[in-house]
């Protein structure tokens, strides 16, 4: 008889938050043992990297990036231990890994390094000795044998990384029962979307849905993984599956926002054009959004939400408009913005769309400041202020309201 697949199951920070949810995650993971091998990978327990990252800042700001990984990669590794402790006493074996016991291989950028390799002969043998194993997620080790960490959400980027290389199905679990058209907490309207490809999901994540990172969704598309978005608690049933070509509609799906925008603009002196290659070179590995680059300086946005990165990336930027000396006429980062997304397919290829939305959010007085698009979004920038009005907006014109059942 063939044995049955494993299966990645990845829980997020706020469902290991505390001890009873540990517990919880426990039970659920020893009841999917029964049925078949259980790869699980964690995040820090609730906001302890935030805790973590606020205490090294303390001591020194910005802390160096090789001590803050190793110091970061410590709120994982706690959650790991205590699932492991709680499945024990339930009554089946258990065993915790760090990122680099298992196997994950990253090149040499601390604070958001990349994988590049996966070798998982000890997961693979911890599986066939009966273990479920437990991953520390965020984490990896360098060809320099650093420990490295993958930036926020890179958990969601172990999960994927570790399906792929012992192919299993990978599963999501966070306190929400997959992807919504909206954050409910603010759109009551909003609606659990059942599939969406890759590409709606990547834009989702990076115009500010929270589910998945998009680093993971790029991952599981060069590795033909499908993501099963899921909540964490037994009883609640819905999902998302994020997977090639799924059946959908042309045109707007979902409606995501981000409120941390920093938006900086760097202005060139009269005469110093022949820098434009090096500002490139510099801009493009810090991560900016929407980056723009002409004759006369550059302009992009980082988002404070991914607290790691963007610190790091405003130091570096910092560095490098100094290292231009008299050729940098100014440099402005400015902390009011929002950044509102229509998310979807065919954006590109349908002007309607583009009306409806200005018409829309005119009717409100509410200011679009610039607007940005690609294949899978439609991106206004707006006061902060506005964001959230902005969101319902949108919604309501492009997503219909479905009558609720009697």
């Amino acid at each position: 008889m063939t044995s049955p697949a494993p299966v990645v199951m990845k829980f997020g920070g706020s469902s290991v938050a505390d001890l009873e949810r540990i517990r919880h995650c426990a039970r659920r993971v020893v009841d999917r043992a029964a049925e078949q091998p259980v790869v699980v990978v964690v995040s820090a327990m609730g906001q302890t990297t935030n805790e973590l990252l606020a205490m090294a800042r303390a001591l020194i700001d910005p802390p160096p990036a090789r001590e803050l990984d190793m110091l970061l990669s410590t709120g994982e590794r706690g959650s790991m231990t205590l699932l492991a402790l709680a499945i024990t006493a339930l009554g089946r074996q258990a065993i915790s890994l760090t990122g680099s016991q298992c196997g994950i291989i990253t090149d040499h950028q601390h604070g958001r390094a990349r994988i590049v390799e996966v070798r998982p002969f000890r997961v693979l043998d911890e599986l066939a000795a009966g273990n479920i194993v437990i991953i520390g997620g965020f984490q990896g080790v360098s060809y320099k044998r650093d420990v490295t960490t993958l930036g926020r959400g890179g958990s969601d980027t172990t999960a994927v990384a570790l399906a792929a290389a012992i192919d299993a199905d990978c599963e999501i679990y966070s306190d929400v029962d997959g992807v919504y058209s909206a954050d409910p907490r603010e759109v009551e309207d909003a609606e659990r979307l059942g599939s969406l490809s890759y590409g709606e999901m990547q834009a989702l994540a990076r115009a500010g849905a929270k589910v998945l990172h998009s680093q993971a969704v790029q991952l599981a598309e060069e590795r033909g993984i499908a993501i099963y978005a899921r909540h964490s608690r037994p009883d609640v049933t819905g999902e998302t599956i994020i997977r090639k070509n799924p059946p959908t509609r042309p045109g707007v799906r979902a409606v995501a926002s981000d409120a941390s925008i920093v938006a900086i603009h760097l202005s060139l002196s009269a005469g110093s054009s022949g820098h434009v290659p090096e500002v490139i070179r510099k801009l493009a590995p810090l991560g900016l959004r929407h980056l723009r680059i002409g004759p006369h300086g550059a302009s992009g946005f980082l988002s404070q939400a991914q607290r790691t990165d963007s610190s790091e990336a405003l130091a570096r930027l910092g560095a490098f408009a100094r290292s231009l000396g008299r050729d940098l006429a100014g440099i402005e980062c400015v902390e009011r913005f929002a950044l509102v997304s229509c998310v979807g397919s065919g954006l590109e290829e349908n002007p309607e769309v583009m009306t409806r939305a200005y018409e829309s959010l005119h009717a409100l007085e509410i200011g679009v400041r610039e607007v940005y698009t690609d294949s899978h979004s439609l991106a206004f920038l707006v006061a902060r202020e506005q964001r959230a009005r902005a969101v319902r907006a949108l919604h309501a014109t492009f997503i219909p309201r479905r009558p609720k059942p009697c």
